[in-house]
């Protein structure tokens, strides 16, 4: 008696293996090209994190409140920082509610107390946004930025730029 074999001779087809690698390495973690600088790939994350809940609209508090936030170095003086940031959040159509600085120059979010303080006021619902001079006054570092990013947008709110993360 003899045994016939079951196994196929045909070649397998691997195609989907060959699709799957080439959208990892098209694709970064976050869905974006990764030959996407680092500064325009925070300003598309920061952008699609804002976008739903800018896109939301209050009946009972039109206007968004946004806190204001800097860093200075030691000695230097927060209000002209200020100035553009009001002038900013008056432009965009946003009431400008505390004004908070850390006037120890740069350090990580989680070492500056009013950035904290930010933090909280998001957490408690007590503002639907952040506006910032430019992305280094939250983190020099991208991961840290990127982290803050997400903590403020896992709040329901937003971190708006005056100059962004992007521009020359």
């Amino acid at each position: 008696m003899t045994s016939q074999s079951t196994t196929r001779h045909e070649p397998v087809s691997t195609e989907w293996m060959d699709r799957d690698n080439a959208f990892q390495r098209q694709h970064s973690r976050t869905g974006l090209p990764s030959s996407v600088s680092p500064n325009l790939r925070l300003q598309r994350l920061r952008s699609g994190l804002n976008h739903e809940v800018l896109a939301h609209v209050s009946r009972v508090r039109p206007t968004r409140r946004v806190i204001l936030y800097t860093r200075v170095l030691p000695g230097q003086d927060p209000e002209p920082l200020f100035v553009g940031l009001r002038a900013e959040a008056a432009r965009r159509g946003w009431q400008a509610g505390q004004e908070l600085f850390d006037d120890s120059g740069h350090q990580a979010p989680q070492q500056s107390p009013e950035w904290l303080r930010v933090r909280k006021l998001c957490h408690e619902g007590l503002a639907d946004g952040v506006l910032v001079r430019d992305r280094m006054q939250i983190s020099t570092d991208d991961a840290l930025y990127e982290g803050e990013l997400r903590f403020i947008n896992a709040r329901q709110c937003f971190t708006a730029l005056q100059i962004p993360e992007a521009a020359p």
